[in-house]
């Protein structure tokens, strides 16, 4: 395997064993994690071919991702279909809230790692051969360095009939960063390779370098292994299903995500300015309507012959006495 990563910052660590420092987990596609040390930990898979990798689905292909009132219905009723349309707004809010769960969410603010390392551009180690254009995906996850200052670094390790165990597999990634690097800001992903390489997921781990946690955590790290599960059972090339990861991952964790209070808050800011603003517009079509009643009441009274106002008053004035005089 090519030795990667010879330039300077960041600490060496002495040969032998796994350095305290740093932070490392385990995972397996569609299961539950337990942790080692701060980070996550192994996933047990559901089984039954469920989740499998990028090549369950034959061979790889790239897929390309294309990326008022109308009538003259009353003001009460316009008030009403608004209040309505608030309420519901609020309940699909809520119930959107509790549905997505924090799967995505990033609650952390974090800052670009400043370590003075380059980018490593051979970041790729491809012994099974899955990657379509290895130097192109490459060039591709120079973004997630960009974006966080971690080195990204990629191992898809053949099937080793020597590795029976998970913990077995854990030791092999946390020595393989031991041997291989004498810089602190990488975030290693080895992939290993069942026997069956195609039909078989295999196991994955990470190892973070020292300098890596403050933007690798625990909640980055559990964004990173949602991503990739998502795009894990998609018809996407291998090299597809690592590009948008790493994409995604970087886009989501360096900022902090708006949380169901935070639209909450807004959606209650909106409907509040819509009640006002509608309850401001029925008072002015009210006050709007009467001037046009009084201007139509005062248009047909100067239109009115004088005389047939005098006769109108007398008739009422008559019809008052003789319904007095009757009483």
């Amino acid at each position: 395997m090519p030795r990667a990563g010879a330039g300077g910052g960041g600490g060496h660590v002495s040969s032998g064993g796994h350095s305290s420092g740093r932070v490392s987990g385990g995972h397996r596609v569609g299961g539950s994690r337990a942790g080692s040390g701060m980070g996550n930990g192994m996933r047990g898979g559901f089984g039954g071919g469920f989740g499998r990798g990028p090549r369950f689905y034959g061979p790889r292909r790239t897929v390309y991702v294309n990326t008022g009132n109308n009538g003259n219905g009353g003001n009460g009723g316009g008030l009403f279909a608004i209040v309505v349309l608030a309420f519901f707004l609020i309940i699909m809010c809520i119930v959107f809230g509790i549905g997505s769960g924090s799967k995505t969410k990033s609650t952390i603010e974090r800052k670009k790692l400043d370590t003075g390392n380059a980018y490593i551009n051979d970041c790729i180690v491809d012994e099974i051969g899955w990657f379509d254009n290895v130097g192109k995906t490459e060039k591709k996850l120079k973004e997630f360095w960009e974006k966080t200052g971690v080195q990204p670094y990629i191992v898809l390790h053949a099937y080793d009939e020597e590795l029976t165990s998970d913990s077995e597999k854990q030791e092999w990634a946390e020595q393989y960063y031991e041997e291989h690097f004498t810089v602190e800001n990488i975030f290693l992903y080895v992939y290993f390779a069942e026997q069956n390489t195609d039909d078989s997921v295999g196991y994955m781990a990470y190892v973070n370098g020292k300098q890596t946690s403050s933007v690798m955590d625990s909640e980055a790290v559990e964004i990173f292994w949602n991503t990739l599960d998502k795009y894990w059972v998609t018809r996407m090339s291998t090299d597809d299903v690592f590009t948008n990861t790493f994409h995604d991952t970087a886009k989501t964790i360096m900022r902090v995500s708006t949380t169901g209070k935070d639209v909450m808050k807004w959606l209650l800011i909106v409907v509040a300015i819509a009640l006002v603003a509608s309850a401001i517009i029925w008072l002015v079509k009210t006050k709007n309507q009467r001037a046009r009643e009084k201007a139509q009441e005062d248009e047909r009274i100067l239109n009115t012959p004088l005389e047939d106002i005098v006769d109108a008053k007398a008739d009422d004035l008559t019809s008052k006495y003789l319904n007095e005089d009757q009483k």
